[in-house]
C-alpha cells in the first residue's frame, strides 16, 4: 500500500491533466476540486474520496495482518529512498541489498531518470514528484478545513497518522522565545500546546502511549534507543575530536528536563566542559524538542533555522521506532546516538579518562561504591521518579480524573520518599559522606518536584499528602539534603525553564483530541492549563538558606 499526504494528493489531482474549469472552489462549471476532494458523502472523483480509501486500506491491513502488508509513505520514500528500499527488501524476504545495488535502484527510480528514458509518456505518470507543493496554493483557512475533515474521518487510524506530520505547513506549538530569554515570570502555560509525538519506523506520529488510554505507560527512564551499549569497562574516549577540531561528542539537553542539571554539573566537576559540546533545547513542539537557533554540531552546524531532535534519531537510524527523549549523547563522527539514557550518560561521563571531581579528586562513580550506587538507583531513585512522572501522565491522559493506576503511583512515590528521608537522617548523602552521581540525579528531581510536579501533576493534597518536599514538614531530612546539594547544583538549575512542564496537560489533551473527532479550540486548551505555578523565587530563597553541616 502506497500512501501520500492528502494535501499534495489534492494538488496533484487538481493539475494532473490541466487545471479543471471549475477551479479550486467551484463556479458555474462545478463544485471545484477542493470541494470534490473533501466531499465524504458523494465525492464525484473517478476513484472516490481519498479519506475513505485510506480508511478502507487500514481496515484491509488489519484484516490481512500487518505482517503480510507493507505500507510505504511517499514522503518517507522521498526523504530516504535507500532506507525505504531496505525496508521493502526485508519485507519481501530477499537477500540483503548491497550498497551498489541500492544506489542503482534508487537512481533507476528517480524522476529525472524515468523522464529521460520514457520520453513524453512519463508526463502522464507524474507531475512534479515533489513533496510539499501544496503550500503554494489555496489559503490557510482552506487547509484548516481539510485538516478538520482529516481529524474527523481519519483520527486514531494508525495508517493515517504519519500523514499528519507531512501535512503541516509549520510545526505547531513551537517555543515562543529562546530558553536564555525566559525569566521567572515567563508563563509557558500561555504558549500554544504541542502535539506529543514519537517516531514510528522513522516517521513522526502522535505518541501511542498518549493516544491510547489503555496502554500502560512504558517506563520513562528505560533506554529506548541505545545504538552503542554502554559499559563502564569500555568508556568512550572524550578526548577525541571531529574533523573540524571540535569535540567528537555532543550533548542535546533540555533545561526543563531534570537530568540536564546533573549532567552539566558532572561535566563541570569532572573537568569535561571543553571535551563535550552542548546544545540546549528551547522547549517542546509538535515535532518534539526544538532548538530555535539550530544545532551547533555536525552535520547540522551552520544550517539556518530551527533544529528538531527527531532529526538526530532519524539520521542515526532512518527506520527507528522510539520516543524522542532528552538527553542525547551524539557521536559527530559516526553520526550515531551513543545513548539517550540520562543515567547511562552520567556513568559514562564519570568513567571517562581523567574524570576526577574538583571536590576531593574522587570519582563521582568510584569503583568501590559502584554496586551500591547501582542498587540505590535501581531500587529507589529510578522507580521513584518513574512513579511520579507516570502518575502525572496518567492523570492528564485520563482527562484529569483519578484512576487506580494514578493512586497506586502516588502511594508508591510517597513510600519511597519516606524511606529516603529516613535514610538521610543517618547520613549526609545517599551513600555516606561522598557525593556520587546518584546524589546529582536525585537532588535535581527534588528541586523540580516542588517547582513543577507537585502542582502540575496534582500531587498536592492527594492521598493524604499535603505538603511540598522542600518547605513542608513531612520530610525534614530530604529538606536539609536538598539545601546541601543545591549549593553544588545551583549554577546548573534553570528554574526559568521549569514552566515547560505545565504545558504537558494541554498538549496531551490536544494530542488525544487530534486523534479523534471533535474537540476543544486551541484557546480553550490553553485555558485548561489551570494548575497553579508555585512562586519559584520562594523555592530558590528557601534552597539558598544555610545547608546543614553534618548529621
Amino acid at each position: 500500500v502506497v500512501v501520500r499526504n492528502l494535501k499534495d494528493t489534492l494538488t496533484s489531482l487538481h493539475f494532473f491533466r490541466g487545471e479543471p474549469k471549475d477551479g479550486w472552489d467551484g463556479n458555474e462549471h462545478g463544485p471545484g476540486s477542493f470541494r470534490r476532494f473533501i466531499d465524504l458523502e458523494d465525492c464525484p472523483n473517478a476513484y472516490g474520496d481519498s479519506f475513505h480509501w485510506i480508511k478502507a486500506s487500514a481496515e484491509a491491513v488489519e484484516a490481512v495482518g500487518s505482517d503480510r502488508v507493507l505500507v510505504v509513505y511517499y514522503e518517507a520514500l522521498k526523504a530516504n529512498v535507500r532506507a525505504q528500499l531496505r525496508r521493502i527488501n526485508d519485507f519481501l524476504g530477499l537477500p540483503p541489498l548491497t550498497d551498489a545495488k541500492s544506489r542503482a535502484i534508487a537512481d533507476a527510480c528517480s524522476a529525472s531518470k524515468m523522464r529521460s528514458e520514457t520520453g513524453g509518456r512519463f508526463k502522464y505518470a507524474i507531475r512534479k514528484g515533489s513533496v510539499g507543493d501544496w503550500v503554494n496554493y489555496l489559503n490557510d483557512e482552506r487547509w484548516k478545513e481539510l485538516d478538520q475533515v482529516f481529524d474527523d474521518s481519519l483520527g486514531g487510524i494508525d495508517l493515517a497518522e504519519p500523514l499528519r506530520f507531512f501535512q503541516q505547513k509549520e510545526i505547531p506549538g513551537m517555543p515562543l522565545i529562546p530558553w536564555q530569554d525566559c525569566d521567572l515570570e515567563t508563563d509557558r502555560r500561555t504558549w500554544s500546546p504541542y502535539l506529543c509525538v514519537s517516531l514510528r519506523e522513522g516517521m513522526v506520529v502522535p505518541d501511542p502511549d498518549i493516544v491510547h488510554t489503555n496502554n500502560a505507560i512504558k517506563r520513562i527512564l528505560s533506554s529506548t534507543f541505545r545504538l552503542l551499549s554502554f559499559s563502564s569497562k569500555t568508556p568512550v574516549d572524550l578526548d577525541e575530536n571531529g574533523s573540524d577540531g571540535s569535540p567528537r561528542y555532543h550533548l542535546f539537553l533540555a533545561p526543563s528536563d531534570p537530568w540536564a542539571s546533573p549532567i552539566l554539573a558532572a561535566m563541570k566537576l569532572l573537568g569535561l566542559e571543553s571535551k563535550i559540546s552542548v546544545d540546549i533545547s528551547d522547549g517542546q513542539s509538535g515535532a518534539g524538542w526544538a532548538f530555535l537557533n539550530g544545532a551547533s554540531c555536525a552535520p547540522w552546524k551552520g544550517r539556518e533555522g530551527p533544529f528538531w531532535l527527531y532529526e538526530a534519531y532519524q539520521l542515526a537510524d532512518p527506520l527507528c521506532t522510539t520516543k524522542i527523549l532528552v538527553p542525547v549523547l551524539w557521536d559527530t563522527v559516526t553520526e550515531r546516538i551513543v545513548s539517550n539514557d540520562s543515567w547511562e550518560i552520567l556513568k559514562l561521563l564519570s568513567t571517562s579518562s581523567g574524570s576526577v571531581t574538583e571536590i576531593d579528586d574522587r570519582s563521582l562513580f568510584p569503583e568501590e561504591l559502584k554496586p551500591m550506587i547501582e542498587a540505590m538507583f535501581s531500587d529507589y531513585i529510578g522507580p521513584l521518579i518513574d512513579d511520579v512522572i507516570t502518575a502525572g501522565l496518567e492523570y492528564f491522559r485520563n482527562d484529569q480524573n483519578e484512576t487506580e493506576r494514578l493512586q497506586k503511583g502516588r502511594i508508591n512515590a510517597y513510600t519511597k520518599l519516606l524511606h529516603l528521608d529516613s535514610l538521610l537522617g543517618t547520613t549526609r548523602y545517599l551513600l555516606g559522606d561522598t557525593v556520587t552521581i546518584v546524589d546529582l540525579y536525585f537532588s535535581a528531581f527534588l528541586f523540580q518536584f516542588d517547582a513543577c510536579y507537585l502542582d502540575a501533576f496534582a500531587f498536592r493534597g492527594s492521598d493524604g499528602f499535603g505538603e511540598p518536599i522542600l518547605s513542608g514538614s513531612c520530610y525534614p531530612n530530604l529538606t536539609a539534603y536538598a539545601r546541601d546539594m543545591f549549593q553544588l547544583l545551583k549554577p546548573f538549575v534553570h528554574f526559568e525553564s521549569f514552566g515547560e512542564v505545565f504545558r504537558i496537560g494541554p498538549s496531551i489533551a490536544l494530542t488525544r483530541q487530534s486523534c479523534s473527532s471533535g474537540g476543544k479550540s486551541m484557546d480553550t486548551l490553553r485555558e485548561s492549563a489551570t494548575a497553579t505555578v508555585p512562586n519559584l523565587r520562594d523555592i530558590i530563597v528557601f534552597l539558598e538558606q544555610p545547608a546543614r553541616e553534618s548529621n
